[in-house]
């Protein structure tokens, strides 16, 4: 419980001054309610008694912790919602984006987008906002709850033992209700966990389903998920409503039992007039807290499942475990050897299985293949980025395993089928991978040689805002934008991917003269399914079911007239 109390509260300790600025007024309130309570009963007693030189006093006292409590609500109004959210949700993302930043690669592999997005961008708002609640309403109800008891122990020790055990019953049934109903929620979680991931995936694939009419069946899928949702919610819900109708049943009861009996001890002289008045007043002010608190509980359990999981993933999710360990890699001539890699995401249906390769020094090395022959994933197994089960990737004589995967990826670029491009100006863009400032000379034979010109073109050249005034680039931009940024970082070892698979004619044209500027004095991995991309490559491997099944040249390839002839002959314009 300590750890789980340690680890909730995480982001209030790392934000102290915050955190204790929140908890401020939520103290002011409860303690200035109970005074007022006092200072009434105190009041009611002096005009009971004619004590009228005291009861000027206690009206002056009163009116001043009434006045003091609404200024401190003014000078307080900004030190909790205003400063919690975007301070507590920057130690949160601070820390999860930078898990999985460095999150096992074969596991987010296997994960997926919109799974990661539902967990970070989702779950943290949602703990944020329990923080909130606990800090400021959990804290104010429960202080004043403590301090009626104690107010009412100093009137009658009696009357707190009743009212105690009132409490302490309706907690136990809560929680047990509560606990019932929380199998539920999480299975109503991971279902919403679903269906965010299959809505961002049909967002992503629009044209696809679009392309092959298959809206019906997507929504089908979702509407079949939101199906089960009824069915769950309706579960969770006869359990709220017999903890409703229990909860009333309990409190109403037990308020109307307790007037009876304080109106009984009044009459009876057991306690005086004062006496009554303040321990109504307390009664219905707790009644109302009690209440408050009992739901505040009750919302607390649906929500804290969704955070209980952020813990639970990345608390146990693997970390890439030799980013900045073992020795730094020094690269020499850029040859890679694989030797008896074998990889799996399912045991019993092995990927790679004693796969090896051998991949020459500055040439260009091109792997082609059906979708579902692993190209892929074998380029980021080279890369670096995903991890074998069992392997030897061997580069420049250096064991990828023992060197640090940071300086490793110093020499090599790996460019995604669709590469990043972040919102700022085209400079910012160009540069961001490098540690030092550009010379103005080298980034404008840059430019030429990734026949980026069209730079020259937007409204402020380099320090274009892309998104900006609907300046946005189109795919063809975006490639020779990102082959610009290779060349400014000179890695000795390139891998693309699918460089040319959404290009229009002339920009291919324009990404083949770029690229084969790029590829001088280098070696170069280009995964394609257009074979124009990779006809000028000096090997030329046909991969299928991760296994090598052809192996040659263009020439030497189409000369066998198999696998690789009859991929050229489905393609036009060859």
């Amino acid at each position: 419980m300590k750890n789980y109390l340690i680890k909730f509260f995480e982001p209030a300790f790392a934000e102290k001054k915050i955190a204790i600025k929140a908890m401020i007024p939520a103290v002011i309130s409860s303690t200035i309610g109970i005074i007022s309570v006092y200072l009434l009963k105190e009041i009611t007693n002096k005009i009971w008694e004619w004590w009228n030189n005291s009861i000027n006093i206690l009206l002056i006292i009163f009116i001043i912790s009434v006045l003091f409590f609404y200024i401190s609500i003014v000078i307080t109004k900004n030190w909790t919602h205003v400063t919690i959210w975007p301070k507590f949700r920057n130690v949160l993302y601070k820390k999860y984006i930078n898990k999985y930043i460095f999150l096992d690669n074969n596991e987010s592999e296997k994960i997926g987008t919109g799974k990661m997005i539902a967990m970070i961008d989702k779950w943290i708002p949602s703990w944020v906002n329990l923080l909130e609640i606990s800090l400021v309403e959990v804290l104010s109800n429960s202080l004043f709850i403590i301090f009626s008891f104690i107010f009412i122990w100093f009137i009658n020790i009696y009357y707190l033992w009743i009212i105690l055990s009132l409490f302490i019953f309706v907690f136990i049934l809560t929680v047990f209700l509560q606990s019932k109903a929380k199998p539920y929620r999480t299975l109503r979680r991971d279902s919403n966990i679903w269906i965010t991931k299959k809505f961002i995936n049909i967002l992503m694939s629009k044209f696809e389903v679009l392309q092959n009419g298959k809206i019906g069946k997507e929504t089908e899928y979702i509407s079949e998920a939101l199906d089960y949702n009824v069915y769950l919610n309706w579960k969770i819900m006869s359990y709220n409503i017999a903890w409703d109708i229990l909860m009333k049943i309990l409190i109403d009861g037990s308020k109307i039992g307790i007037i009876i009996m304080f109106w009984i001890w009044f009459w009876t002289n057991v306690i005086n007039f004062w006496e009554f008045v303040s321990l109504m007043s307390i009664i219905y002010i707790l009644d109302q807290i009690f209440t408050k608190s009992i739901n505040t509980y009750v919302d607390f359990t649906k929500i804290i499942v969704d955070v209980e999981k952020l813990w639970d993933f990345f608390d146990n999710a693997p970390q890439i475990q030799w980013y900045e360990t073992w020795e730094n890699f020094s690269h020499k001539k850029g040859e890679i050897n694989i030797q008896k890699l074998n990889f799996w995401y399912i045991e019993s249906k092995k990927i790679f299985t004693d796969f090896s390769l051998k991949i020459s020094w500055e040439k260009v090395l091109a792997l082609v293949g059906d979708s579902g022959s692993w190209k892929s994933t074998l380029a980021k197994m080279i890369a670096g980025y995903m991890r074998p089960n069992t392997w030897e990737i061997i580069v420049d004589n250096q064991k990828i395993s023992e060197v640090s995967l940071k300086s490793y990826y110093k020499d090599i670029w790996y460019l995604t089928q669709d590469p990043s491009v972040f919102d700022g100006s085209i400079l910012e863009n160009l540069t961001y991978a490098l540690d030092e400032k550009v010379d103005e000379n080298r980034l404008k034979e840059i430019i030429i040689q990734a026949k980026c010109e069209f730079i020259y073109d937007l409204p402020n050249g380099l320090e274009t805002q892309i998104w900006e005034r609907w300046v946005k680039l189109s795919w063809g931009q975006k490639q020779r934008l990102a082959i610009a940024k290779i060349f400014l970082k000179d890695p000795k070892i390139i891998i693309l991917d699918e460089p040319t698979s959404a290009l229009d004619s002339f920009s291919e044209e324009q990404i083949t003269k770029a690229m084969k500027n790029l590829f001088k004095d280098r070696t170069v991995i280009v995964i394609a399914h257009r074979l124009q991309t990779v006809k000028h490559a000096d090997r030329i491997l046909v991969l299928e079911d991760g296994k090598i099944v052809e192996d040659g040249n263009h020439e030497q390839l189409v000369k066998k007239d198999w696998k690789y002839a009859k991929m050229l002959e489905l393609q036009s314009g060859f």
